[in-house]
């Protein structure tokens, strides 16, 4: 049996990811800076990709690593932790690194996905065998904006006039890493989508009547997202 290990296993991404491993025929393995809690469901591995501790541990006897945790919002540290584990990797004898992106972190300058596109880097020159996956932004994400929204009055960032979004739900893009993982896909592939092109604007909308609530408390004027990086 193939045994995973899915770091940010215990996340949004990485608990979604776990039982799809399981049923797809993988042994699963977490790996998280916490202890092993009592009702853990998977094999459970503690370390810290930042600091190295444990990854010596927990890499070997995997065939393949997915690589889901990050230091979001500011992306600190991530870098160094996908070097980190990206080495234990190569120590174990060239595990391959399945990497999760986010579409246009080459083209938007906000310092989260210019940490993305460093961990892109790392493990491109590190030599193991890999794969890459860039996805849009989750549904969770709009709605987690949109619920802070209607606690803390604040000033909302759009997009340039005109631009859309394709969210996606969690569960259907660790659905298609674990699809592409069955299948032996590596190197770069091809972008990762929802169906749909909706507007900022247009989810509020509709997140509004499903959530029952009257309105944002966006106290000042909506600023254009492609003058706030000038």
């Amino acid at each position: 049996m193939p045994r995973v290990l899915i770091t940010g296993g215990t996340g949004g991404l990485g608990s979604e990811l776990a039982p799809r491993f399981a049923a797809a025929g993988y042994a699963v393995r977490i790996l998280s800076r916490r202890a092993r809690p009592v009702d853990a469901a998977f094999e459970w591995a503690q370390g810290d990709l930042v600091t190295g501790t444990g990854l010596s541990e927990a890499v070997p006897g995997c065939d393949l690593v997915v690589d889901c945790a990050t230091n979001a919002p500011s992306g600190k540290g991530d870098a160094e932790a996908t070097r980190n584990l990206c080495a234990a990797a190569r120590d174990a004898g060239g595990v391959q690194v399945f990497y999760i992106s986010i579409v246009g972190i080459d083209k938007i300058p906000m310092p989260y996905y210019k940490a993305k596109l460093a961990c892109e880097k790392a493990l491109e020159e590190s030599g193991v065998p890999s794969t890459v996956l860039r996805a849009v932004q989750f549904h969770s994400l709009i709605d987690m904006l949109l619920q802070a929204l209607t606690r803390v009055p604040g000033v909302l960032l759009m997009p340039p006039s005109g631009s859309r979004f394709q969210s996606m739900d969690t569960g259907e893009v660790a659905q298609r890493m674990v699809d592409y993982a069955v299948q032996g896909k590596t190197g770069r592939l091809p972008d990762l989508a929802g169906p749909e092109f909706l507007t900022l604007g247009q989810m509020a909308k509709t997140w509004l009547e499903v959530r029952g609530v009257r309105r944002l408390r966006v106290k000042r004027r909506m600023i254009d997202f492609e003058r706030a990086f000038e």
